[in-house]
């Protein structure tokens, strides 16, 4: 009898520790994963775990890449005038006809740790409102002290440069070196919004023409087939412009020719040919997957440029170069410092502040920023102008096609940004942006009267 009542209680012992143990293994897990900051399942899931807590975490072979909101409302879409061919991208996003890129590896494990500043914030606040103070109530050679003092401190700070151009500007008089001092600002810190007035009050009307064609080009209906045409030549013209800035010698016929057909032109090189399809292949991944990220990632700069030279030179496709590189008189930053530069310029361009700033300026901004680093051995230019119609069209503007006719004013402006301004280059791609709504709308006038009449009434268009 006592040993026939002992088992159910030996058995109810052994229940109870294995619930004990099972709770506290998922409490442990359920801890671990708290306090791993980024991506805790990936970590775990690489070391060796039973098949029971692997399930609890959900491990798989490859992690599904969240799909971010687009950054604003109205989302242009590229119109495809063309169907996908068997040299064109597969569901991986690989090159089909590159298979060595296949199993790269992407270097998300680089980490950036930013050089420890001379200066604190709180210390170049605290300068700038004694500064401020002392100048407002008329004691300009106090303020002088304070302000020259933070520019020592902190000569690369955007709210000292501005201070300073403020105070050389309304004291000095200097609107040279006011203008000087503005441009420094607003090279370190291209969100700044102090400019001299009367360059802010011309920049703003540019905005505010291009802001008012665009409200007018959003209500035209993407079904208005004069539309439709223009959006599919346009995929024509920019693929040919853009290679064509590059030193492609195939012409807009010729282009159009190699796309729809995939037919060798006569007398033209193998890399012509590839540097056209290679510009195909990543404006598709624009208009088929970046186009409605949110956040922008190192692997998205990637992606594009293992397109952009993936059909040209597959081994540098998608690399970040590991040797120095030199444009005419310009030295881009060093290789060792490409991958940090990258992922400032990346932090910046997602961070929400920047994101306030009109997407005209905010595309030419980072199109500059990307040139300037020149984070490729080849491709930098046409990666450079899509990443920054990739920005144009997630705010709805179409793509800028910056035409090969103004190749040397477009190298001259980025040879000016160079050099401290970056302005003229923002006006170029604003001027540029504001030709393209203007061919749009230009071309979506000549569909029917009837139709035209029953979508929107044609407002006056100043040119």
């Amino acid at each position: 009898m006592n040993e026939s009542a002992g088992h159910p209680i030996s058995f109810g012992n052994h229940w109870l520790k294995t619930v004990l143990v099972s709770a506290l293994v998922s409490l442990s897990i359920h801890l671990v994963c708290i306090n791993v900051p980024r991506n805790p399942s990936e970590v775990i899931c690489t070391y060796h775990l039973p098949s029971t807590a692997k399930r609890l975490l959900s491990c798989t072979t490859t992690s599904p890449v969240p799909q971010l909101p687009a950054r604003r409302g109205n989302v242009f879409v590229v119109e495809d005038p063309i169907r996908l061919h068997h040299w064109q991208l597969d569901e991986d996003g690989d090159l089909s006809t590159d298979k060595r890129n296949k199993g790269e590896t992407v270097p998300h494990s680089i980490t950036y740790v930013p050089e420890k500043k001379k200066w604190t914030d709180s210390e170049a606040r605290a300068a700038l409102q004694a500064a401020a103070r002392s100048r407002k109530h008329g004691d300009h050679k106090k303020a002088q002290v304070i302000i020259e003092h933070a520019m020592n401190l902190a000569p690369e700070h955007p709210d000292v440069l501005t201070e300073y151009g403020i105070f050389v500007e309304t004291v000095r008089h200097d609107v040279v070196l006011a203008e000087n001092m503005y441009r420094r600002a607003l090279g370190y810190n291209p969100r700044r919004a102090k400019t001299l007035p009367l360059v802010e009050e011309i920049d703003n009307k540019m905005l505010q023409e291009i802001h008012r064609k665009h409200k007018y080009f959003l209500q035209i209906p993407r079904k208005n087939p004069a539309l439709r045409r223009a959006m599919q030549e346009s995929y024509f013209q920019y693929v040919y412009h853009t290679v064509a800035l590059e030193g492609n010698t195939m012409s807009l016929v010729e282009t159009r020719s190699v796309l729809e057909t995939k037919m060798v032109v006569n007398g033209k090189s193998v890399i012509e040919h590839n540097e056209i399809l290679g510009m195909d292949a990543a404006l598709r991944y624009l208009n088929r997957s970046l186009v409605h990220v949110g956040k922008l990632t190192l692997n998205d700069i990637l992606s594009i440029h293992r397109r952009v030279l993936g059909f040209v030179d597959p081994i540098a496709a998608g690399q970040l170069r590991t040797t120095q590189v030199f444009v005419g008189s310009f030295t881009p930053t060093g290789p060792e410092n490409v991958a940090s530069d990258m992922f400032q310029m990346l932090e910046w361009l997602n961070d929400e502040e920047t994101l306030q700033i009109d997407p005209v300026e905010l595309a030419a901004l980072a199109h500059y920023k990307l040139v300037y680093i020149h984070p490729f051995v080849d491709g930098n230019g046409r990666t450079a102008r899509l990443l920054m119609n990739l920005i144009l069209m997630q705010a709805g503007f179409p793509p800028v096609i910056i035409p090969v006719e103004e190749r040397l004013t477009y190298y001259k402006c980025l040879q000016e940004a160079n050099q401290g301004d970056l302005r003229p280059f923002i006006r170029f791609i604003a001027k540029l942006t504001d030709n393209t709504l203007q061919s749009y709308i230009n071309s979506a006038s000549t569909c029917e009267a009837v139709e035209c009449s029953r979508s929107i009434s044609t407002p006056t268009i100043v040119t």
